[in-house]
């Protein structure tokens, strides 16, 4: 078995294979993570792909020694802030479209429609910025400790202290509403 060092430095000389098999024991944790931040598994997907594309191209800026498992993290996190942040001008324009009469398309409100345990936790994580949401995954969903949390976000372990109390704050209001109003949907 090689290590993750061989497995940089062959993938930087291009060999393919060791490229797969640097990325393989990672690749379900980091769909799952993707599927946290972006809420679906097609979205989550697409968020992947371009983490992966993204890894083999910035590959030579990876430092050895440093934990190749966070840097993707890194990665990932930031390729999901740039997805969300279109995803939010997308959902504006459809909005626009719907005041103005316009028809809405069927396909996108065919993709947002979940069952109601996972509506409700959307609708939790919809309040959170992307800072709190990637933060509050890390730690509480992914089991990462606070000092784990900051290498992979790049924020003083304070930054991350903070953003997790704002997060769990802000879900646990929202959630009650929910269970008292019977809210599904935002």
């Amino acid at each position: 078995m090689k290590s993750e060092e061989e497995l940089v430095e062959e993938s930087l000389n291009g060999n393919h294979a060791s490229f797969e098999l640097l990325l393989r024991p990672y690749r379900q944790g980091i769909l799952n993570m993707a599927v946290r931040m972006t809420g679906n598994t097609e979205d989550a997907k697409e968020v992947c792909q371009e983490a992966i594309i993204k890894v083999y191209k910035y590959l030579k800026n990876f430092r050895k020694g440093q934990s190749f498992r966070n840097w993707f993290l890194k990665i990932l996190v930031n390729s999901s802030y740039d997805f969300l942040r279109k995803r939010k001008k997308s959902a504006e324009i459809i909005e626009r479209q719907m005041n103005m009469g316009l028809p809405r398309n069927s396909d996108v409100e065919q993709k947002f429609l979940q069952s109601e345990i996972r509506e409700k936790i959307q609708v939790c994580l919809q309040d959170l910025t992307p800072k709190e949401k990637s933060t509050f995954l890390l730690r509480d969903q992914e089991g990462y400790s606070i000092q784990e949390t900051s290498e992979v976000l790049g924020v003083s372990t304070g930054s991350v202290r903070t953003h997790l109390s704002r997060a769990r704050r802000k879900i646990r209001r929202r959630f009650q509403k929910i269970c008292e109003n019977k809210e599904v949907r935002a």
